[in-house]
């Protein structure tokens, strides 16, 4: 970000600032890094991990005044606010304390080190070459499907314009004008999914609506669009039945009626009118095989066919994932065990097998809505389609995630397992277990913490009980 902000403002371009520049992050001056590597290298363990770092924090608006500052700008007139990321972590800080222990310590202060770096940088000018590209607000966005690049800016190569909207927020908040151009229509409002949704809709400031009508009624879908002139359409509605799949194994025509048809006619409905649909479906349409066994870290990936069946329910989402492969406008996203930080709602994977007697202790690949959910979002406005793993990277298993409960949530917390066989006989339909391989998602988006890691950051420690 320093290089970037330093860059721009040496060229006399506005400095962009993600969001309202609220943001913390903590600098270290290069040359105390290395001194840190330094230190590590010759007095640091084998297999230790050693955070560098420091407890002098910074937000990123105050950075973006000192270089204004430092270069002789006006940081009123040389800053400009643009649309935030939309996962910007607010805060990372790191515990340096066993990295001291060695003998390190912080030796330039942040003045000091940031004039220092703003003379090496105006004594060589030319050291990075043409970098224009990672210079503008969204890098990423040069790399998306009907993605914005800079202000007026022409690529050397071409003759095309590139633009980005830059808003100034309002109470810590950024507007931007571009949401104003999004409207999401979400069918599933009564479910856990299509809730969620409405309401990071409502937190990143993007138009939406739930659907009135009912997936398996054609025209009420037809009226649905022509009434709400959506630009996007999410899919969150189907039947998973209650309390479990196994509700499915008795009511199989109203579970082809809305999971087969309704889908296909919503699908084919947002065909008509050229609207991209994102559809929740399933990852429980798999399970180990020769193939892919337990454990080898060998995931099934989206070309791969389905290959359990076991439940009805499995059965009919692996039926419309297949005829859905037809359709050009779907992107399909394949949810497995979904979690939250919501450990009171009877959907979360966690608080299901918290109050199971007895668990299997399997390794899965599962889902944690709380990051994953605006990565959905994110990939409406890029226009993604085809099929994808929305799954976190890795597996966890049954066990693991209890124990991080007990360490977490209750100390007391007991549990037993018991084998697939033992489950069977207390269960009407299987159960699907499988890795999925999550390349494909993590390539779009590399932020994306694995699945312990992510469970601990967005479920555990914000529940963490003292």
């Amino acid at each position: 970000m320093i290089p970037k902000f330093m860059l721009l403002a040496m060229s006399g371009k506005p400095l962009p600032i993600h969001g309202d520049g609220s943001n913390v992050r903590s600098y270290l001056y290069c040359e105390d890094v290395a001194e840190a590597f330094e230190v590590v290298l010759h007095k640091g363990e084998v297999g230790h991990v050693y955070n560098i770092g420091t407890k002098r924090e910074r937000r990123v608006i105050d950075v973006a005044r000192d270089i204004c500052k430092l270069l002789g700008k006006d940081p009123e007139a040389s800053i400009q606010f643009v649309e935030n990321r939309p996962f910007n972590d607010q805060r990372y800080f790191l515990d340096d304390q066993k990295l001291k222990n060695l003998g390190w310590s912080e030796r330039t202060g942040w003045e000091d080190g940031l004039k220092k770096t703003m003379e090496w940088y105006t004594q060589n000018p030319e050291w990075w070459g043409d970098v224009s590209g990672a210079l503008l607000p969204h890098p990423r966005m040069l790399m998306m499907p009907g993605g914005r690049v800079s202000d007026e800016k022409k690529d050397a190569s071409s003759n095309t314009v590139q633009t980005f909207t830059v808003v100034t927020p309002n109470n810590k908040t950024s507007d931007p004008k571009d949401k104003a151009s999004l409207k999401f229509l979400i069918y599933g409002k009564t479910g856990w999914i299509g809730g969620l949704l409405g309401k990071l809709c409502e937190k990143q400031g993007i138009t939406y609506e739930y659907g009135k009508g009912r997936l398996e009624d054609r025209a009420s879908l037809v009226a649905d669009i022509r009434s709400i002139k959506p630009t996007h359409v999410f899919n969150a509605a189907g039947l998973t039945g209650r309390p479990n799949v196994d509700w499915c194994e008795s009511h199989k025509p109203e579970t082809i009626r809305v999971n087969v048809a309704g889908t296909l006619t919503l699908a084919d409905v947002c065909r008509e009118n050229g609207l991209l649909m994102m559809n929740f479906a399933t990852g429980c349409i798999f399970e180990y095989d020769a193939a892919h066994p337990e454990g080898s870290g060998i995931g099934f990936k989206e070309e791969d066919k389905p290959n359990f069946t076991g439940s009805f329910y499995s059965k009919t989402k692996a039926m419309v994932e297949e005829l859905l492969r037809e359709f050009d406008n779907v992107c399909t996203l394949r949810v497995r065990m979904p979690i939250s930080s919501d450990l009171n709602n009877p959907r979360n994977f966690i608080t299901k097998i918290s109050r199971y007697n007895k668990v299997v202790n399997i390794p899965n690949s599962m889902t944690i809505l709380d990051e994953l959910l605006p990565i959905s979002i994110e990939m409406a406005k890029r226009n993604l389609r085809g099929i994808w793993n929305f799954t976190n990277p890795g597996v966890v298993s049954h066990n693991e995630i209890l124990e991080m409960y007990k360490s977490y949530i209750e100390p007391g917390f007991k549990w037993s397992n018991f084998t697939v066989e033992e489950q069977a006989k207390v269960i009407v339909a299987p159960r699907s277990n499988n890795e999925m391989d999550g390349a494909k998602l993590s390539k779009e988006f590399p932020e994306m913490l694995p699945i312990k890691e992510a469970l601990i950051k967005y479920v555990f420690e914000p529940n963490k009980r003292t």
